[in-house]
This record gives structure tokens, sequence and C-alpha cells, in this order.
């Protein structure tokens, strides 16, 4: 009887330890900044032209939750709160360029499929960026209104390193739209001329493995 308890609780055991390698929960932070700075646009105010451009892409932040489903080739959707800050400059003034900055508040969900190699672990998928909020100087300026797309499509692609309960991501995530194209002067929707693409430095804890 005791053999028959003990092979028994031995399986049991065996199949929660496979079962937690198949499935897993964790959080997960890190820095982020966009990488290709765009060429400057020109403002048409009516009575002249403007330059109007990216002075600085500044570090953002990032922190939710993921799921994964899988070990050797897997699917891993995230949950996750992004805030970015962009520095643009604006005309010519006696001092020089003026600088004003935007924030902006995502809610961002990646679905990616993963393939696992040793320690590390390949990823590739789609992500949708829901608008939360915003905050401007650029209210500032006279003619400036923001008009962000309430949902866009994105794409990540990137490796995990490491198989313990610590692992770190570096990833690259391009953009379907362009830059700055919720940019409105005057009434005059305005875009930079190339899609948004960042680099993402994550730290994932694993609560479930």
């Amino acid at each position: 009887m005791k053999n028959i308890f003990l092979a028994a609780l031995l399986l049991l055991t065996g199949q929660i330890a496979q079962s937690q390698s198949f499935f897993g929960i964790g959080i997960k932070g890190g820095l982020n900044t966009q990488v290709n700075r765009p060429d400057d646009i020109i403002i048409n105010d009516g009575s002249g032209t403007t330059n109007f451009g990216v002075e600085k892409f500044k570090f953002g932040t990032q922190f939710g939750a993921y799921v994964r489903i899988g070990n050797a080739i897997s699917i891993q959707p995230e949950v996750l709160f992004n805030s970015n800050k962009t520095d643009y400059k604006i005309g010519e003034s006696s001092a020089g360029e003026v600088i004003k900055n935007e924030k902006y508040n995502y809610l961002d969900i990646p679905v990616l499929l993963g393939l696992k190699l040793g320690p590390i672990r390949a990823q590739a998928g789609p992500v949708g960026h829901y608008f939360l909020s915003s905050t401007s100087e650029l209210t500032d300026i006279n003619g400036y209104e923001a008009r962000f797309k309430q949902f866009t499509w994105g794409w990540q692609a990137g490796l995990t390193l490491g198989t313990g309960r610590f692992s770190a991501d570096i990833r690259y995530e391009g953009n379907f739209n362009n830059s700055g194209d919720h940019i409105t002067f005057f009434g005059d929707e305005y875009h930079f001329d190339n899609t948004p693409g960042r680099l993402i430095l994550g730290l994932n804890i694993a609560l479930i493995k």
C-alpha cells in the first residue's frame, strides 16, 4: 500500500512539474526608447512656414504581466502599461529653437510566438497599442491639436535570456503607422516620413513556472 501511495505521489509530482513547465505566469518591467529619429516637417500657418521636428527621444517605462503557454514552442500574451516622452523642437526664436515635450500613455498588448533554444527564447508577434492619455507642452503653440488614434498595430521581435525565475528581454518594435500621425496644426494633419521603432529592455519574474 505504501509503495502504491508513493508511486501515485511521484506520478502526481511529475505531472505538476510538467504542467508548470508548460504553463507560466509572471510580472515584468523595463525601459524603452524610440531609435529612428525622423526628418523635420514644415508647418504652414497661413502666413508662413515653421520647422517642426524631434529634438530627443527620452527613455520610457513599462510594467505589466505575461502568460506563457508551451515550453519548446510557446505563445505568450502580455498586458503592459507603457509611458513615453518626446522632446520636440519648433521653429526658431531669438534664443534659438523652442523645445516642448509631450508624454504618452498606452496599454500595450503583445502576443508573441516563442521558440526555446537552450537558455534563449526567440519571440516574435503582433502588438496592439491602446491609447490611454497624453500631456503636452505643445498646446502652448498656436494652432496645435493632438488627435491620437484609439488603437494602432505594430510588431515585436527579440530574445529572452534565462531559464530560472528571473530572465531578461531585448526586443525591437516596429509599427504600421507613421511617426507623429497625431499631430494637427491649424486643422491640417501632419506626420513624419518614417514609422516609429523602439528598443525595449525588460526584466521578467516568473510567479508560476
